[in-house]
């Protein structure tokens, strides 16, 4: 921005966000109550899951802890590399105190609050994607929050993020078995997706349609690698399917692939990039740089 006062209306912008939430940040560096609706899913009253008397909630520290990193990433990619430090700092204080507030070594899973007596698939899809827990343990913990169904489970609106919670941890192989809401839909005549189960008012909503967006983030394994999808990263995940073809629009042209199980069990495709778009396919944890263009694959 060619502004002279633009570092100042920057850093004007930054105090004003950290001074909103500072009146909410309680000494241990957790979100204490937070004013107006804190939806978070229907399978709650209102959509609004428990919390302590004083306010405190996983779920808002989980989001408020992915906000810091998402605005430190910016600052740093584009702004002010100072505020992206502070940033940085405030995010490795909440992380710790996530920690220490929500984790029970009993169970193996963050509860809902810190008296530890409410749990959900919520709480601990949203620890994995704001990075709470990584790699095997993180791998371990979508498996049981898919098997546990003590838990507060997910509606529809909120499946989004487990679905991308386990296509996080590798276990995308099993996101079409979990469609099942989905195909209910298509069994009673729905043509758009509904907002959650019945009884639903709701028939066209876009919290619903998540599926469009996965099928071809998670199945067929297209997603952005870099600003501005200059790279391109594709990781399917096919579960039962013997072959998955599907393409996406780019700035640049289009982006198709096409896969398939050959007679002997091996993975036989073909990648198209549009010019200037290079990337890397993985499957089973191998890679294969991808140029633009044509790219003939075999894993």
């Amino acid at each position: 921005m060619d502004c002279p006062y633009y570092e100042q209306l920057q850093y004007l912008g930054h105090t004003r966000i950290q001074a909103l939430v500072s009146l909410c940040i309680s000494g241990n560096a957790r979100l204490a109550r937070v004013p107006w609706w804190n939806f978070v899913d229907w399978t709650w009253p209102r959509g609004v899951p428990p919390s302590e008397p004083d306010g405190v909630s996983a779920q808002l520290n989980l989001q408020l802890l992915l906000a810091y990193q998402w605005a430190a990433e910016l600052e740093a990619a584009l702004g002010s590399k100072a505020l992206a430090e502070d940033y940085r700092r405030s995010e490795a204080a909440l992380r710790a105190a996530i920690q220490n507030a929500y984790w029970s070594p009993e169970r193996r899973l963050y509860a809902d609050t810190p008296a530890q007596a409410h749990y959900s698939q919520h709480t601990n899809a949203l620890a994995i994607l704001a990075g709470a827990i990584r790699g095997e343990p993180a791998r371990g913990l979508i498996d049981r929050i898919l098997e546990d169904k003590s838990l507060v489970q997910c509606s529809i609106c909120f499946r989004h993020y487990l679905h991308s919670a386990l296509n996080r941890v590798g276990a995308g192989d099993r996101y079409l078995d979990l469609l099942g809401e989905w195909r209910a839909m298509l069994d009673r005549g729905l043509t758009t997706w509904a907002e959650h189960a019945d009884p639903v008012r709701s028939d066209c909503h876009a919290w619903g349609a998540s599926p469009n967006f996965e099928l071809f983030r998670t199945v067929l394994g297209l997603d952005s690698a870099a600003p501005g999808f200059r790279r391109v990263v594709i990781r399917p995940f096919l579960g039962k399917l013997k072959q998955v073809s599907g393409a996406i629009p780019h700035p640049r042209g289009e982006i198709a692939v096409s896969l398939a199980f050959n007679e002997s069990g091996k993975l036989e495709g073909e990648v198209r990039l549009p010019p200037g778009v290079e990337g890397e396919f993985i499957w089973h944890n191998q890679r294969r740089g991808l140029p633009a263009g044509v790219s003939k694959i075999t894993f």
